[in-house]
């Protein structure tokens, strides 16, 4: 018997519904950028992510905008008189942003958008906090981990995604009035760690394992 050469679209279908993602249940924790960065983030038998790793800050609630990771590229067309179309197109820059909405105005936000290391923040996160601004100043590096879980149990998968080296490369307006929350919304620009052989980005994912 031969194969068959044709068939409905629906007979050729390869979709699998479980594995359409939503992030509903996330965190997004920064460490300075002199911290080690971990060699795994799973635990290897159950499949749950691993306890956050040291030196990084939990940042708390965010807004339902959740993360929104960005990448960007640019390329240069090359033309000739003989031809309206291009003839070659080449990958001029590549970028890659985080931006997010920070619901809590906590100590711990308030010193990221002041620009402080990590390390100088309290020790326990607070309502209560002080900054003084002197006009604009460089932002440091840090590293950026972003952690998400869809579904409950065994049935849940788990996602990490991790930028090496990141910093504050944009604020978003901050409104204060009645009906919205206030929302402090920096937007993260990663770069290439030289530390690690030019790395960017991480991502893996993970399913939870029955017992």
């Amino acid at each position: 018997m031969t194969d068959p050469t044709s068939a409905t679209v629906a007979a050729q279908l390869a979709d699998n519904s479980s594995y359409v993602r939503k992030h509903g249940t996330a965190i997004f924790a920064i460490a300075d950028y002199s911290t080690a960065v971990p060699t795994s983030f799973f635990d290897a038998t159950t499949g749950q992510p691993l306890l956050l790793p040291a030196g990084f800050k939990n940042l708390g609630y965010v807004s339902t905008k959740g993360f929104v990771v960005k990448k960007d590229v640019k390329s240069d067309d090359t033309t000739m008189l003989q031809d309206l179309d291009p003839v070659r197109s080449d990958l001029s820059s590549s970028s890659r942003t985080i931006a997010v909405e920070f619901g809590e105005s906590s100590a711990w936000v308030k010193a990221l958008m002041a620009g402080q290391q990590v390390s100088t923040w309290p020790a326990t996160n607070s309502g209560a906090w002080k900054f003084t601004e002197k006009g604009a100043q460089e932002t440091p590096y840090y590293r950026v981990l972003l952690l998400t879980q869809d579904g409950v149990g065994d049935q849940a998968f788990y996602r990490v995604e991790l930028a090496y080296r990141a910093k504050i490369t944009d604020y978003g307006d901050r409104t204060m009035d009645r009906s919205d929350s206030e929302v402090e919304a920096p937007t993260f620009t990663c770069y290439k760690d030289p530390l690690l052989d030019g790395s960017t980005y991480y991502a893996e994912s993970s399913p939870a394992v029955a017992a």
